[in-house]
């Protein structure tokens, strides 16, 4: 990592494999800000921007676009040339009328897959932590970056409290209103986000949990096969049928 052009910078050779950057970009690439998702695992906006949609040539025009407020993510302008996109964000550039939704792929890491107006209203968010705060009232962390608060009216007896790790929020963006569960279950729909099988999509034939965090094991029924992947690599996407639009359902 070094300092070029009065910003933090990555070497193009230790960028991540998956990150499509062309040769005419020379030998430094943008470095995420520090973000929700994983500094090796999401698309900085003005990668995105300048490499990915080619929406402008260079770095200046990609910097005075997202400087003018041009982009929204998850409903919300962002003007951070460097804002990290990771899994299950979801880009607009409302000038165009142009969504996209952020999804693991199994040649690129990540892509940028486009989406209608009315899906960008709402994405999925897996919960990693779930905590009881003063009151009895409970906490929600979202893999990204997101807590979302459930108040319970009887702390002895808290019916709200229906969610587990690893189950998935359909919210709506911005307001962050909760739409849907999604049970991390058999029988439900599963997406792979990372991994040798990265970016498939089946459901869950069963769950294997076994001591420590890199022991447990989830089969999916992929077409006609079934692939094993580790637990927290699932991430739900559906009961009888996807919620979101995918590449390989289309």
């Amino acid at each position: 990592m070094t300092r070029h052009g009065g910003t933090r910078s990555l070497k193009r050779l230790n960028t991540p494999k998956y990150l499509q950057i062309k040769r005419k970009h020379g030998k430094f690439f943008m470095k995420p800000s520090p973000g929700p998702h994983p500094n090796r695992f999401c698309l900085p906006l003005l990668h995105i921007v300048r490499d990915l949609l080619n929406i402008v040539d260079n770095h200046r025009e990609a910097k005075k676009l997202i400087g003018l407020g041009k982009f929204s993510v998850d409903g919300k302008v962002v003007k951070d040339k460097a804002y990290p996109l990771g899994l299950m964000d979801v880009l607009s550039i409302d000038k165009l009328n142009k969504h996209y939704r952020i999804l693991p792929d199994s040649h690129h890491g990540l892509i940028l897959h486009e989406i209608s107006e009315a899906e960008s209203t709402f994405k999925l968010s897996r919960i990693i932590q779930k905590s009881t705060i003063k009151g009895g009232h409970i906490q929600l962390n979202l893999h990204d970056g997101r807590n979302i608060l459930i108040r319970v009216k009887d702390p002895k007896k808290p019916k709200e409290d229906i969610y587990k790790r690893m189950d998935v929020l359909k919210i709506s963006v911005p307001e962050q209103e909760i739409q849907k569960v999604l049970k991390f279950k058999e029988g439900n729909l599963a997406l792979i986000m990372s991994g040798k099988n990265i970016g498939q999509v089946g459901k869950i034939i069963s769950i294997l949990k076994r001591f420590g965090p890199k022991a447990s094991t989830v089969s999916i029924q992929h077409k006609s096969d079934h692939t094993e992947t580790l637990y927290d690599y699932t991430f739900i996407i559906g009961e009888d049928q996807s919620e979101i639009n995918l590449p390989e359902l289309e």
